[in-house]
């Protein structure tokens, strides 16, 4: 190589190597920006972690509640099965109650039943002594209009024998004068 092929392919590679440089230093201000921009995600990161840790702690203190909720649930469902347990006994009671009631209806309707043969056959019977009330009355009706017939002839009677009297006076009287 000759010096003037040497400075040649000098000048070739300084434009060459010069262009590498300022790409290089595009690239440079690229790599720059990317940082930046990386810093900048790492901000956002950061601040999303801040958050996320905050997320975490409002989760721990949810799972706190939760907890407590769970205890609380707990300790309902015990009620809840004392609650059952004193209404299976009411239940039981009122059902041994109910028996008794029933039994105790049962018998007042034996009682009710007997009272209404009873009183069917008193209206039966007073039905019997009304018709017979009603003969007697009928009867009485017509030994009445009888008396009544016997008491005037009887009264005619009567004056028949007092103007009878009158005349065996007079009679008597006549004799004796």
């Amino acid at each position: 190589m000759t010096n003037g092929e040497y400075q040649n392919f000098s000048e070739i590679l300084d434009r060459r190597l010069g262009e590498i440089d300022r790409r290089l230093g595009e690239i440079d201000q690229r790599f720059d920006r990317i940082d930046q921009r990386f810093d900048g995600i790492d901000r956002r990161f950061d601040g999303i972690d801040q958050r996320l840790d905050g997320i975490d702690q409002r989760f721990d203190g949810i799972d706190q509640r939760f907890h407590g909720i769970d205890r609380q649930l707990v300790q309902m469902n015990g009620q809840f099965v004392e609650v059952d347990r004193r209404l299976v006994q009411m239940e039981r009671r009122f059902d041994s109650r109910f028996d008794a009631i029933d039994e105790q209806l049962r018998e007042i309707v034996g009682h009710l039943e007997a009272i209404y043969g009873r009183l069917e056959r008193l209206e039966q019977e007073y039905y019997a002594i009304t018709q017979a009330l009603r003969r007697i009355e009928t009867a009485l009706a017509d030994e009445k209009t009888k008396r009544e017939i016997i008491e005037r002839s009887l009264q005619e009677l009567r004056a028949n024998v007092a103007a009878l009297q009158t005349r065996i006076e007079e009679i008597e009287q006549r004799i004796r004068e």
